[in-house]
């Protein structure tokens, strides 16, 4: 929210808007906040095109789900389940009364009870550890930061009322030198979110792998999913930048053969290697 509230300041400096601009800023970063908080789990789960899972037709998948719940002390989440090949998983809500987990139906297929055990006791430690209110404020904040940033940029090339004044005046001392640091702030903001999130998130993803052992009980469980995940090399279909730091692995094409915004999504990849996500679990 702090991030947001630079923002609206760099875009009010940049085009002049004055008190209204700030109050303006504190309002979108407030309903942004507010919006993040009530309605991000329905936003990240329809832009990866989740749906209910029939509790008949994914009989296991509830089973699973609610034997680990009753271990974990955690009301059931919703379920739902993604059309994709690609073995992942990913939880979201605000907390463990507003949850869901959404699996895609590439893991049903790809692991066997014991690896799909392991992989949801990792979704459930998010939802214990209460990693999905931070992951899923992510989600939207990063794009009101993105938003602001691309709006602002394209409204001065246009010539905005900043550059109207600058060009009159004749520009120059300390106004000048603000406008240029607010103009650095918002080229570089969208990329300031995106290493915020990808923090973030690989340092929870560390804990929940940990914790969710801890729930199972059986390392070598979650240790051969991953195992599994490292080998296959499908991409998620609906997946996105935003977010791609909420699945169990980056669902983003990582290697050339994947796609050629491969070596991009490894500059910001949300998540720690799966090798050393794996002997940090061998080592337990």
């Amino acid at each position: 929210m702090a991030l947001v509230l630079l923002v609206g300041w760099a875009v009010d400096l940049l085009l002049g808007f004055g008190l209204a601009g700030l109050l303006i800023a504190l309002v979108i970063a407030g309903v942004g906040s507010g919006l993040s908080y009530w309605k991000s789990d329905s936003v990240a789960l329809a832009m990866s095109h989740a749906r209910p899972a029939d509790p008949a037709t994914y009989a296991r998948l509830h089973n699973v789900i609610e034997g680990l719940c009753i271990a974990a002390g955690l009301p059931k989440p919703r379920v739902y389940i993604i059309d994709d090949v690609a073995p992942n998983a990913f939880a979201t809500g605000r907390n463990p009364r507003h949850a869901a987990v959404a699996v895609t139906t590439g893991l049903l297929d790809k692991m066997n009870r014991v690896e799909l055990e392991g992989v949801l006791a990792h979704e459930l430690s998010h939802i214990k550890n209460y990693d999905i209110l931070v992951s899923t404020l992510a989600v939207t904040m990063v794009g009101v930061v993105a938003l602001l940033a691309d709006f602002s940029l394209r409204f001065m090339w246009w010539g905005g009322p900043r550059q109207r004044d600058h060009d009159r005046s004749g520009g120059g001392g300390p106004q000048a030198i603000l406008a240029v640091l607010g103009l650095v702030l918002l080229v570089l903001s969208p990329l300031i979110a995106r290493v915020m999130q990808a923090t973030i998130s690989r340092r929870r993803e560390a804990l929940a792998d940990v914790s969710g052992v801890a729930l199972t009980r059986y390392p070598p469980g979650l240790i051969s999913a991953l195992e599994k995940l490292k080998e296959d090399t499908t991409v998620v279909h609906s997946s996105s930048r935003a977010t791609a730091h909420l699945w169990v692995e980056s669902p983003l094409a990582r290697t050339p053969e994947e796609g050629r915004l491969s070596r991009l999504n490894r500059l910001f990849d949300t998540h720690p290697p799966l090798e050393e996500r794996i002997q940090a679990l061998k080592e337990l």
